[in-house]
Order: structure tokens, then sequence, then C-alpha cells
């Protein structure tokens, strides 16, 4: 399932959101949306929307396909990927669970779900310290609040 040497190949972890995997996928080979909606034939609106679950635009099927060559990652993988179809809005997470894993989880945006199942933690959907809600998960890039620098891994040792 090799694809063109120009791509760097970046593991997709289990219960890890597309979203968030797709973001560290552009940037492990810089590409933008544009470069991979061309690349897969298909819009740049929907790449987008493919990183942004709020969005309810899940690639189909056949963009799936066209999508798992790219990324050397199965079919079946990528639609584990895919967001809950009952998704709770903002984005959510685990300060433990990212602490032992700097992924985003399909799992935090479950609507009616408020802990994380692991740990016993409630999932977090702002900063602690500054209350900044979290950015859509395909735009962390630095693993820190964007308004504070609190690193997500450190959240749950921070009193709300």
């Amino acid at each position: 399932m090799a694809c063109d040497s120009w791509v760097f190949r970046v593991k997709a972890y289990d219960g890890e959101s597309l979203g968030y995997f797709l973001g560290r996928f552009r940037r492990a080979n810089v590409l933008s949306h544009k470069a991979i909606a061309q690349h897969l034939g298909v819009r740049v609106e929907w790449v987008k929307a493919w990183e942004s679950p709020s969005l309810r635009r899940n690639p189909t099927n056949l963009q799936l396909l066209a999508l798992s060559k790219l990324v050397d990652i199965e079919c079946e993988q990528l639609t584990t990927m895919l967001p809950p179809q009952d998704l709770h809005l903002p984005t959510r997470l685990c300060p433990a669970c990212y602490a032992e894993a700097p992924i985003h989880r399909v799992s935090w945006q479950q609507k009616g779900v408020d802990w994380c199942d692991r740990h016993g933690l409630r999932l977090l959907s702002s900063c602690p310290v500054c209350q900044t809600g979290f950015r859509t998960p395909a735009l962390w890039e630095d693993d820190r609040c964007e308004q504070c620098g609190l690193p997500l891994s450190q959240m749950q040792t921070v009193s709300p």
C-alpha cells in the first residue's frame, strides 16, 4: 500500500481521532489542505471538514480508500478514527491519557460521556488555569494551552 516517496509515514494510534491524525500527517509532510485535496481528487473544503468533526462531513468509502493509500493506513483503522455519531461539542481531553500518549482520542468527543473510562477524570473542555477552550485537535501543534501555555499533559495536576 506504499505511495509516493515524498510522504513521511505517520503512525496512527489506537483510539486516535481522524482530525488529529490528519493534522499530524499534514504537518509532518508540510502539506496544505489544498495539496491533500488535489492528491485525493476531492474539494479542499472536504479535507478541511474531515479535520473539524463539528462540520459533520466524513469521507465517503471511496474517499477513505484513497486516503488510506495516501497515508498508508488500512481503511478499517481509518473508519475507527471517524467522529462519533453523537458528537459532543466543544473539544475535550483527558490530560492523564494525553500524558501517556499525546493524541486526541475519538472517545473524548462521545456525547453523554463526561468522564475518562481509563482514569476516572472528568474530561476537560477548557484549560483549568485560564478557562480558554480547546481548539480543533487538528490544530494542536505544541501540546499546550494556546492562551497561557500550560502543557495539556499537566492539566490534571491543576485544580479547576
